[in-house]
């Protein structure tokens, strides 16, 4: 072989680096272990290329009207969802799935909801290489996941035999919950991805706005909980997740209608939202918030101490088809959204499109598609 062909005056950094990686393993291939130039895990190692130093996590918003078949929602849009993850895991390195609340319509009133979402998230379970339990993944406790609805110390029963801690104890990515609870609805996970690690803290909607249903004693004590187990794990980047948390921007239309959206606008807190960015913002290693509960997209970034947290609204519920009435609800049709953790670029990639069983419906509005500071 002529390698001075190869080698012209118009190859760049990364064809040098594509040939050494070739030539590492064609040496690995011929057993030349006595040059000692490398070791196996090193040549694993260098042949990743800039585009692979990236991971993804998947968001799922409320789902409640694909488990609930309401409003233009049913369950093929939820499975769309979930196989679409499954089946590009692996491609898409996609390292952990978050739901942020609302699984279901009516809780505990209507079972068979919780059988629907239980057959559509234990898909994700499907062991794959490398990840013997599936895909690693949390659940938030929505508003209409309890009864009565808003309810903190409401029934749990759906919640807590599908995704309860019995479920999830002994997968290696489960944490635990607060104050050891069965029902797990306030817990946390621990997670790796490209060398990072990560902690996801999910806490169980509460709402001070919902005056005969807040527990603020009980709020005090999750709080200070969550708190504690952040500080536990302060070498772990963390991501705090509630169903209540933003608001969109009242300008903004992508609540109902698609492609319809601006540059992303931060939107307004909830008083749930106040309490929590209040508390957690003194976690040094929060970046990340993420809630769904009212329909629309928002990203709002608050500042302290020289840390950037991103607080980013997901919820597609109240989308329509045109003519865009309330007679042309759809459910939320089956719109997936996944956040690329570009660690070359350091930057936070945001897609939200819908997968189909043969087709990708992008959205490419500037508040459905969009990149930012990762980490600042």
């Amino acid at each position: 072989m002529n390698y001075s062909s190869i080698i012209s005056k118009k190859t760049n950094a990364k064809s040098l680096f594509v040939l050494y990686s070739f030539l590492c393993l064609a040496l690995l291939g011929a057993n030349f272990k006595h040059l000692n130039f490398f070791n196996k895990s090193e040549v694993l190692a260098a042949v990743q290329t800039q585009e692979d130093k990236y991971f993804q996590i998947a968001v799922l918003a409320d789902t409640q009207y694909y488990t609930g078949e309401r409003y233009g929602g049913n369950m093929n849009m939820f499975y769309d969802q979930i196989d679409w993850i499954v089946d590009n895991a692996q491609k898409e390195k996609i390292a952990y799935v978050v739901h942020v609340g609302d699984i279901t319509d009516q809780g505990d009133k209507l079972p068979e909801q919780w059988e629907r979402a239980k057959d559509a998230m234990y898909r994700l379970e499907k062991p794959q290489p490398n990840l013997p339990y599936g895909i690693p993944y949390g659940v938030a406790v929505g508003n209409h996941d309890v009864r009565p609805n808003g309810d903190p110390n409401g029934t749990k029963i759906g919640y807590t035999k599908y995704f309860g801690k019995k479920h999830f104890e002994g997968r290696p990515y489960y944490g635990g919950s607060f104050d050891n609870a069965e029902s797990s609805d306030s817990h946390y996970d621990l997670f790796e991805a490209n060398g990072e690690k990560f902690i996801a803290l999910y806490l169980i909607f509460n709402d001070p706005g919902k005056k005969e249903l807040y527990d603020a004693a009980l709020e005090e004590r999750v709080h200070n909980w969550g708190a504690d187990v952040l500080a536990k794990y302060a070498d772990r980047k963390a991501i705090v997740v509630s169903h209540n948390i933003l608001r969109p921007d009242t300008s903004s239309k992508s609540n109902f209608q698609a492609g319809a959206g601006a540059a992303p606008k931060p939107g307004n807190f909830t008083k749930q939202g106040k309490r929590i960015i209040e508390k957690f913002k003194h976690s040094p290693n929060v970046f990340m918030m993420l809630c769904g509960h009212v329909s629309g997209e928002a990203m709002r970034e608050v500042k302290f101490e020289g840390r950037t947290i991103k607080v980013i609204l997901t919820d597609y519920q109240g989308r329509r088809n045109p003519e865009f009435t309330d007679k042309d609800r759809n459910g939320g049709n089956g719109i997936l959204r996944l956040m690329k953790f570009d660690q070359d670029k350091q930057l936070l990639s945001v897609r939200t499109f819908i997968p189909k069983k043969n087709e990708i419906l992008e959205e490419s509005d500037e508040d459905s598609n969009f990149s930012v500071p990762l980490y600042n």
